[in-house]
């Protein structure tokens, strides 16, 4: 019980704090410029430098744990090298957000200042009254839970389906190198193709990706192929989403004469968090309906639990991203065209700003 009551303080601290810092790290790119094309290749260089964080850490991670670990434990490691992986993790998160703090300056414009204060009250009515940010808002909230839970069964996939922990980095690795090549490729893409239609591709890949997935079964090649194919096309959604959430501040500012940018721009960590939370949950459950717990293998696994954590990756998933592109597809329209608008509408003589 103190185990999980430490644990839990120290998870919701970590997690508040982290919240605060991504907010304010998204937050800058409306602060950095108003033009729409600049701002996708601003954020498609902070995009690069986060593709390759998150895969480092997939690639070390068992390496560090199994380097440090007294026992092996099937390829799982022991609490020796699940710490010894913690405290890596932490030091470079305390050093380079130290860095992105002190090497990061702010610029301030005309059309930045408010005219007033948002109070915690108004700041419900804010986000409802922008509908293109509310229902892109449900659109990512749908996306990002699916995608999550499947992204994070593919470490219970290698451990307890292909017998092998360890083949996981090499996904990783891959995931790392294409990935920057994907998100480099999104400012020509969305040039070329428009922001809508890059989602809409971006989707198709992705469920193409999931049916391999679904029958790859114990081919290492198949596998490796469909999570590379279901990987590639995350960042370009994640800048897809993040330049019409920043694009919907000059839409909100327009409608209502007032300018939220971190509160806009709060919106996509919020869902990234709820997404992860729903992602814990079933992975949770996932792993207790299939028999992946604590010294099993993936010869101890059953065929009901290999059904069970088929649908739990693969069905739940497809289902949720399906029914996010429909409410996109119907509702969302705010693309270049739209912001440019916005933009000419606020630099009028007499606008609001």
């Amino acid at each position: 019980m103190l185990y999980l009551v430490i644990f839990t303080i120290l998870y919701i601290t970590m997690d508040i704090f982290y919240s605060f810092k991504d907010v304010g790290f998204w937050s800058m790119i409306p602060a950095i410029s108003f033009d729409s094309r600049e701002r996708e290749k601003t954020a498609t260089y902070a995009r690069v430098g986060s593709n390759i964080g998150s895969n480092i850490v997939g690639i070390m991670v068992m390496p560090i744990v199994l380097m440090f670990s007294q026992v092996s434990n099937n390829g799982q490691g022991d609490n020796r090298g699940w710490f010894a992986f913690a405290l890596v993790v932490a030091t470079v998160s305390f050093v380079s957000a130290v860095v992105v703090g002190l090497g990061t300056k702010e610029k301030h414009s005309e059309l930045r200042k408010n005219k007033e204060k948002t109070t915690f009250r108004g700041v419900l009515k804010v986000l409802t009254r922008n509908d293109q940010l509310m229902w892109l808002s449900l659109t990512y909230a749908l996306y990002t839970s699916g995608i999550q839970i499947t992204n994070a069964l593919e470490l219970y996939y290698f451990t307890y389906i292909l017998g092998d922990a360890s083949q996981f980095s090499i996904l990783a690795s891959i995931n790392a190198v294409i990935g920057i090549f994907a998100v480099l490729a999104f400012p020509p893409m969305a040039q070329k193709f428009s922001r809508r239609n890059v989602f809409f591709i971006s989707i198709s890949i992705m469920v193409v990706a999931l049916a391999i997935f679904l029958f790859a079964g114990n081919s290492l090649t198949l596998v490796l192929l469909a999570a590379v194919l279901f990987y590639i096309p995350q960042p370009l959604v994640f800048l897809v989403v993040l330049m019409i959430i920043t694009d919907s501040v000059e839409y909100g500012q327009l409608k209502f004469g007032h300018r939220d940018e971190s509160l806009t721009l709060s919106v996509r960590p919020l869902l990234d968090k709820m997404g992860g939370a729903i992602s814990n949950g079933v992975v949770g459950l996932t792993a207790v309906w299939a028999g992946m717990t604590a010294g099993a293998s993936a010869s101890n696994i059953t065929t009901h639990g290999h059904t069970v954590f088929k649908l739990m990756m693969f069905g739940v998933p497809l289902a949720l991203v399906l029914l996010g592109t429909f409410i996109f597809f119907k509702k969302v329209t705010l693309m270049k065209r739209n912001t440019l608008r916005s933009l000419k509408n606020l630099k009028r003589p007499g606008a609001r700003h």
